[in-house]
């Protein structure tokens, strides 16, 4: 796993990419961008812009369901930067598109769907993580909801390549993961890894809201296979690796825990071993 900070920051006369709003999301990408010589500059609200700047990048987090800003509209078409529009589990860019278009705008959307690895995005797929501090996990009534789960690495490294490539105008990029698995079963592999880190069992909590399953299925796979194939990349972490990840970052262990996880390790280890039976063929 990358290992990230929080609060990277840059002077602003040097400041190559800001990113506004997304909270923990925003501040991996910050550091990955760093990392790679892009100075960069988190801030929380569009009116902590400092105009006097001239980024080459700004991503602008939102839900989509409004209209952007216009004091970001004005200064990426001012300074003459690339917009990237990232949404959360939400496709609907079309009243932010026709405010850009209506701009001289180079901007792009990048959909993130089914995001998890133990932050707090308020996505279903994270809360499901969150509700594991109180040792219980969350279910849902309809059985029949088909996630792809994207670990927040494999999404962090999406907006970069959606950054740095040239052929973004006007798109809309979907960044969701490469395998499919049942809602169910995403949440049952959660709750076995679970006892198997931490040695025990998860108390299952209804769940009263219905899943954000905007887009369909098929849709989805393929504006995802779309996005891939221009991008020339796809997502590295597998679910199994990207499950036991985000419950280290989202829980950690109190001493009870600790202690029933040491328990639960000795009782596996104080097992008598079986002797297997071994059968000769003459």
């Amino acid at each position: 796993m990358k290992d990230y900070s929080i609060g990277v920051e840059t002077i602003s006369d040097e400041t190559k990419s800001v990113l506004i709003g997304g909270g923990y999301i925003a501040q991996k990408l910050a550091l990955v961008l760093h990392n790679r010589g892009l100075s960069c500059l988190v801030i929380s609200k569009p009116n902590d812009l400092d105009l006097t700047t001239s980024p080459e990048f700004v991503f602008l987090f939102t839900n989509g369901d409004g209209l952007l800003p216009e004091i970001v509209l004005n200064f990426v078409e001012s300074i003459k930067a690339k917009l990237i529009i990232v949404l959360i589990d939400n496709l609907n860019g079309e009243n932010p598109a026709k405010q850009c278009l209506s701009k001289d705008i180079d901007f792009c959307f990048a959909s993130i769907y089914d995001l998890y690895g133990g932050g707090e995005s308020g996505t279903t797929l994270e809360n499901i993580f969150l509700r594991i501090k109180n040792e219980k996990i969350v279910t849902f009534k309809n059985d029949q909801i088909i996630v792809t789960p994207i670990f927040v690495d494999d999404a962090v490294e999406g907006l970069c390549r959606i950054a740095f490539s040239t052929h973004t105008f006007k798109k809309n990029f979907l960044l969701t993961g490469k395998e499919k698995i049942p809602l169910v079963g995403f949440i049952n592999r959660v709750a076995e890894e679970t006892a198997g880190l931490f040695g025990f069992r998860l108390k299952p909590e209804e769940h009263s809201q219905a899943y954000p399953n905007i887009v369909v299925l098929s849709e989805k796979i393929l504006k995802r296979d779309d996005s891939y194939l221009l991008l020339n990349w796809q997502p590295e972490v597998g679910l199994s690796e990207g499950i036991k990840m985000s419950l280290e970052l989202s829980m950690p262990i109190n001493d009870n825990q600790r202690g029933r996880a040491v328990e639960a390790a000795k009782t596996v280890n104080d097992q008598p071993e079986v002797k297997k039976k071994t059968t000769l063929s003459l």
